[in-house]
């Protein structure tokens, strides 16, 4: 009995909802954050930047949710490297939270909910895999949900599901 709404409907809503949610200030972003385009040379203790064509300032949130869901949908299958890799996840995700909260940014969770859901939707074109496109895509349609649902309300009291990113 329950209606499920329609992606193009959630998307449309998620966009009416996203001009209420501008971020409160801007840094220096990669643009196309994906764990493959880090290099971390141990030796000298150096993380190196590639493909940084798309540099610009913006929104941090977006760097991050692009390096969430591209830890996400890397295709370890192995449990317990799985878990090191959610476990990193869940680090980064709560230093992220660590810096919006240190930098006043009332409105972070809403953003990074639109930006996991934009990053996990888009990501599902790099997936062969058609059960594992299906979750990536289910997970979005549930971030937009929650997003949609929250319109109209104080954006500082939305919380990010943090299980709708986490297998």
């Amino acid at each position: 009995g329950y209606a499920v709404p329609s992606t193009s409907s959630l998307i449309l809503a998620c966009r009416e909802a996203e001009e209420d949610l501008a971020a409160p200030f801007s840094v220096l972003i990669h643009g196309d954050f994906n764990v493959n385009n880090l290099v971390y040379n141990h030796v000298s203790q150096r993380l190196h930047y590639l493909d940084v064509h798309r540099t610009r300032q913006g929104d941090y949130v977006q760097d991050a949710s692009v390096f969430l869901v591209s830890n996400h949908r890397m295709p370890v299958f192995e449990p317990h490297l799985r878990q090191r890799i959610n476990t990193a996840m869940a680090e980064f995700l709560a230093f992220v939270r660590g810096f919006a909260l240190q930098n006043g940014d009332e409105t972070f969770e809403a953003r990074m909910a639109l930006a996991l859901a934009r990053s996990l939707l888009t990501s599902t074109r790099f997936e062969l895999n058609p059960a594992f496109s299906r979750s990536m895509c289910l997970r979005a349609h549930y971030l937009m949900e929650r997003v949609a649902d929250h319109h109209g309300r104080p954006w500082q009291n939305f919380r990010l599901p943090d299980k709708a990113l986490f297998s």
